[in-house]
């Protein structure tokens, strides 16, 4: 049975830093085109294209 005190912790990859930048970066993406879309839906411009 492994402890916390046995794991041994490397050092990260060098790329994880762009990878956690790029992920935070899609995240803000989502949250942006969230807000947008409740936008446009609670002021009525949203919908099926082509039935506005």
């Amino acid at each position: 049975m492994h402890t916390a005190s046995s794991v041994e912790q490397t050092a990260p990859q060098p790329w994880y830093k762009y990878g956690v930048g790029f992920l935070i970066l899609e995240m803000a993406a989502a949250i942006t085109v969230s807000i947008y879309s409740l936008y446009m839906t609670f002021h009525g411009i949203g919908g099926f294209p082509g039935k506005h």
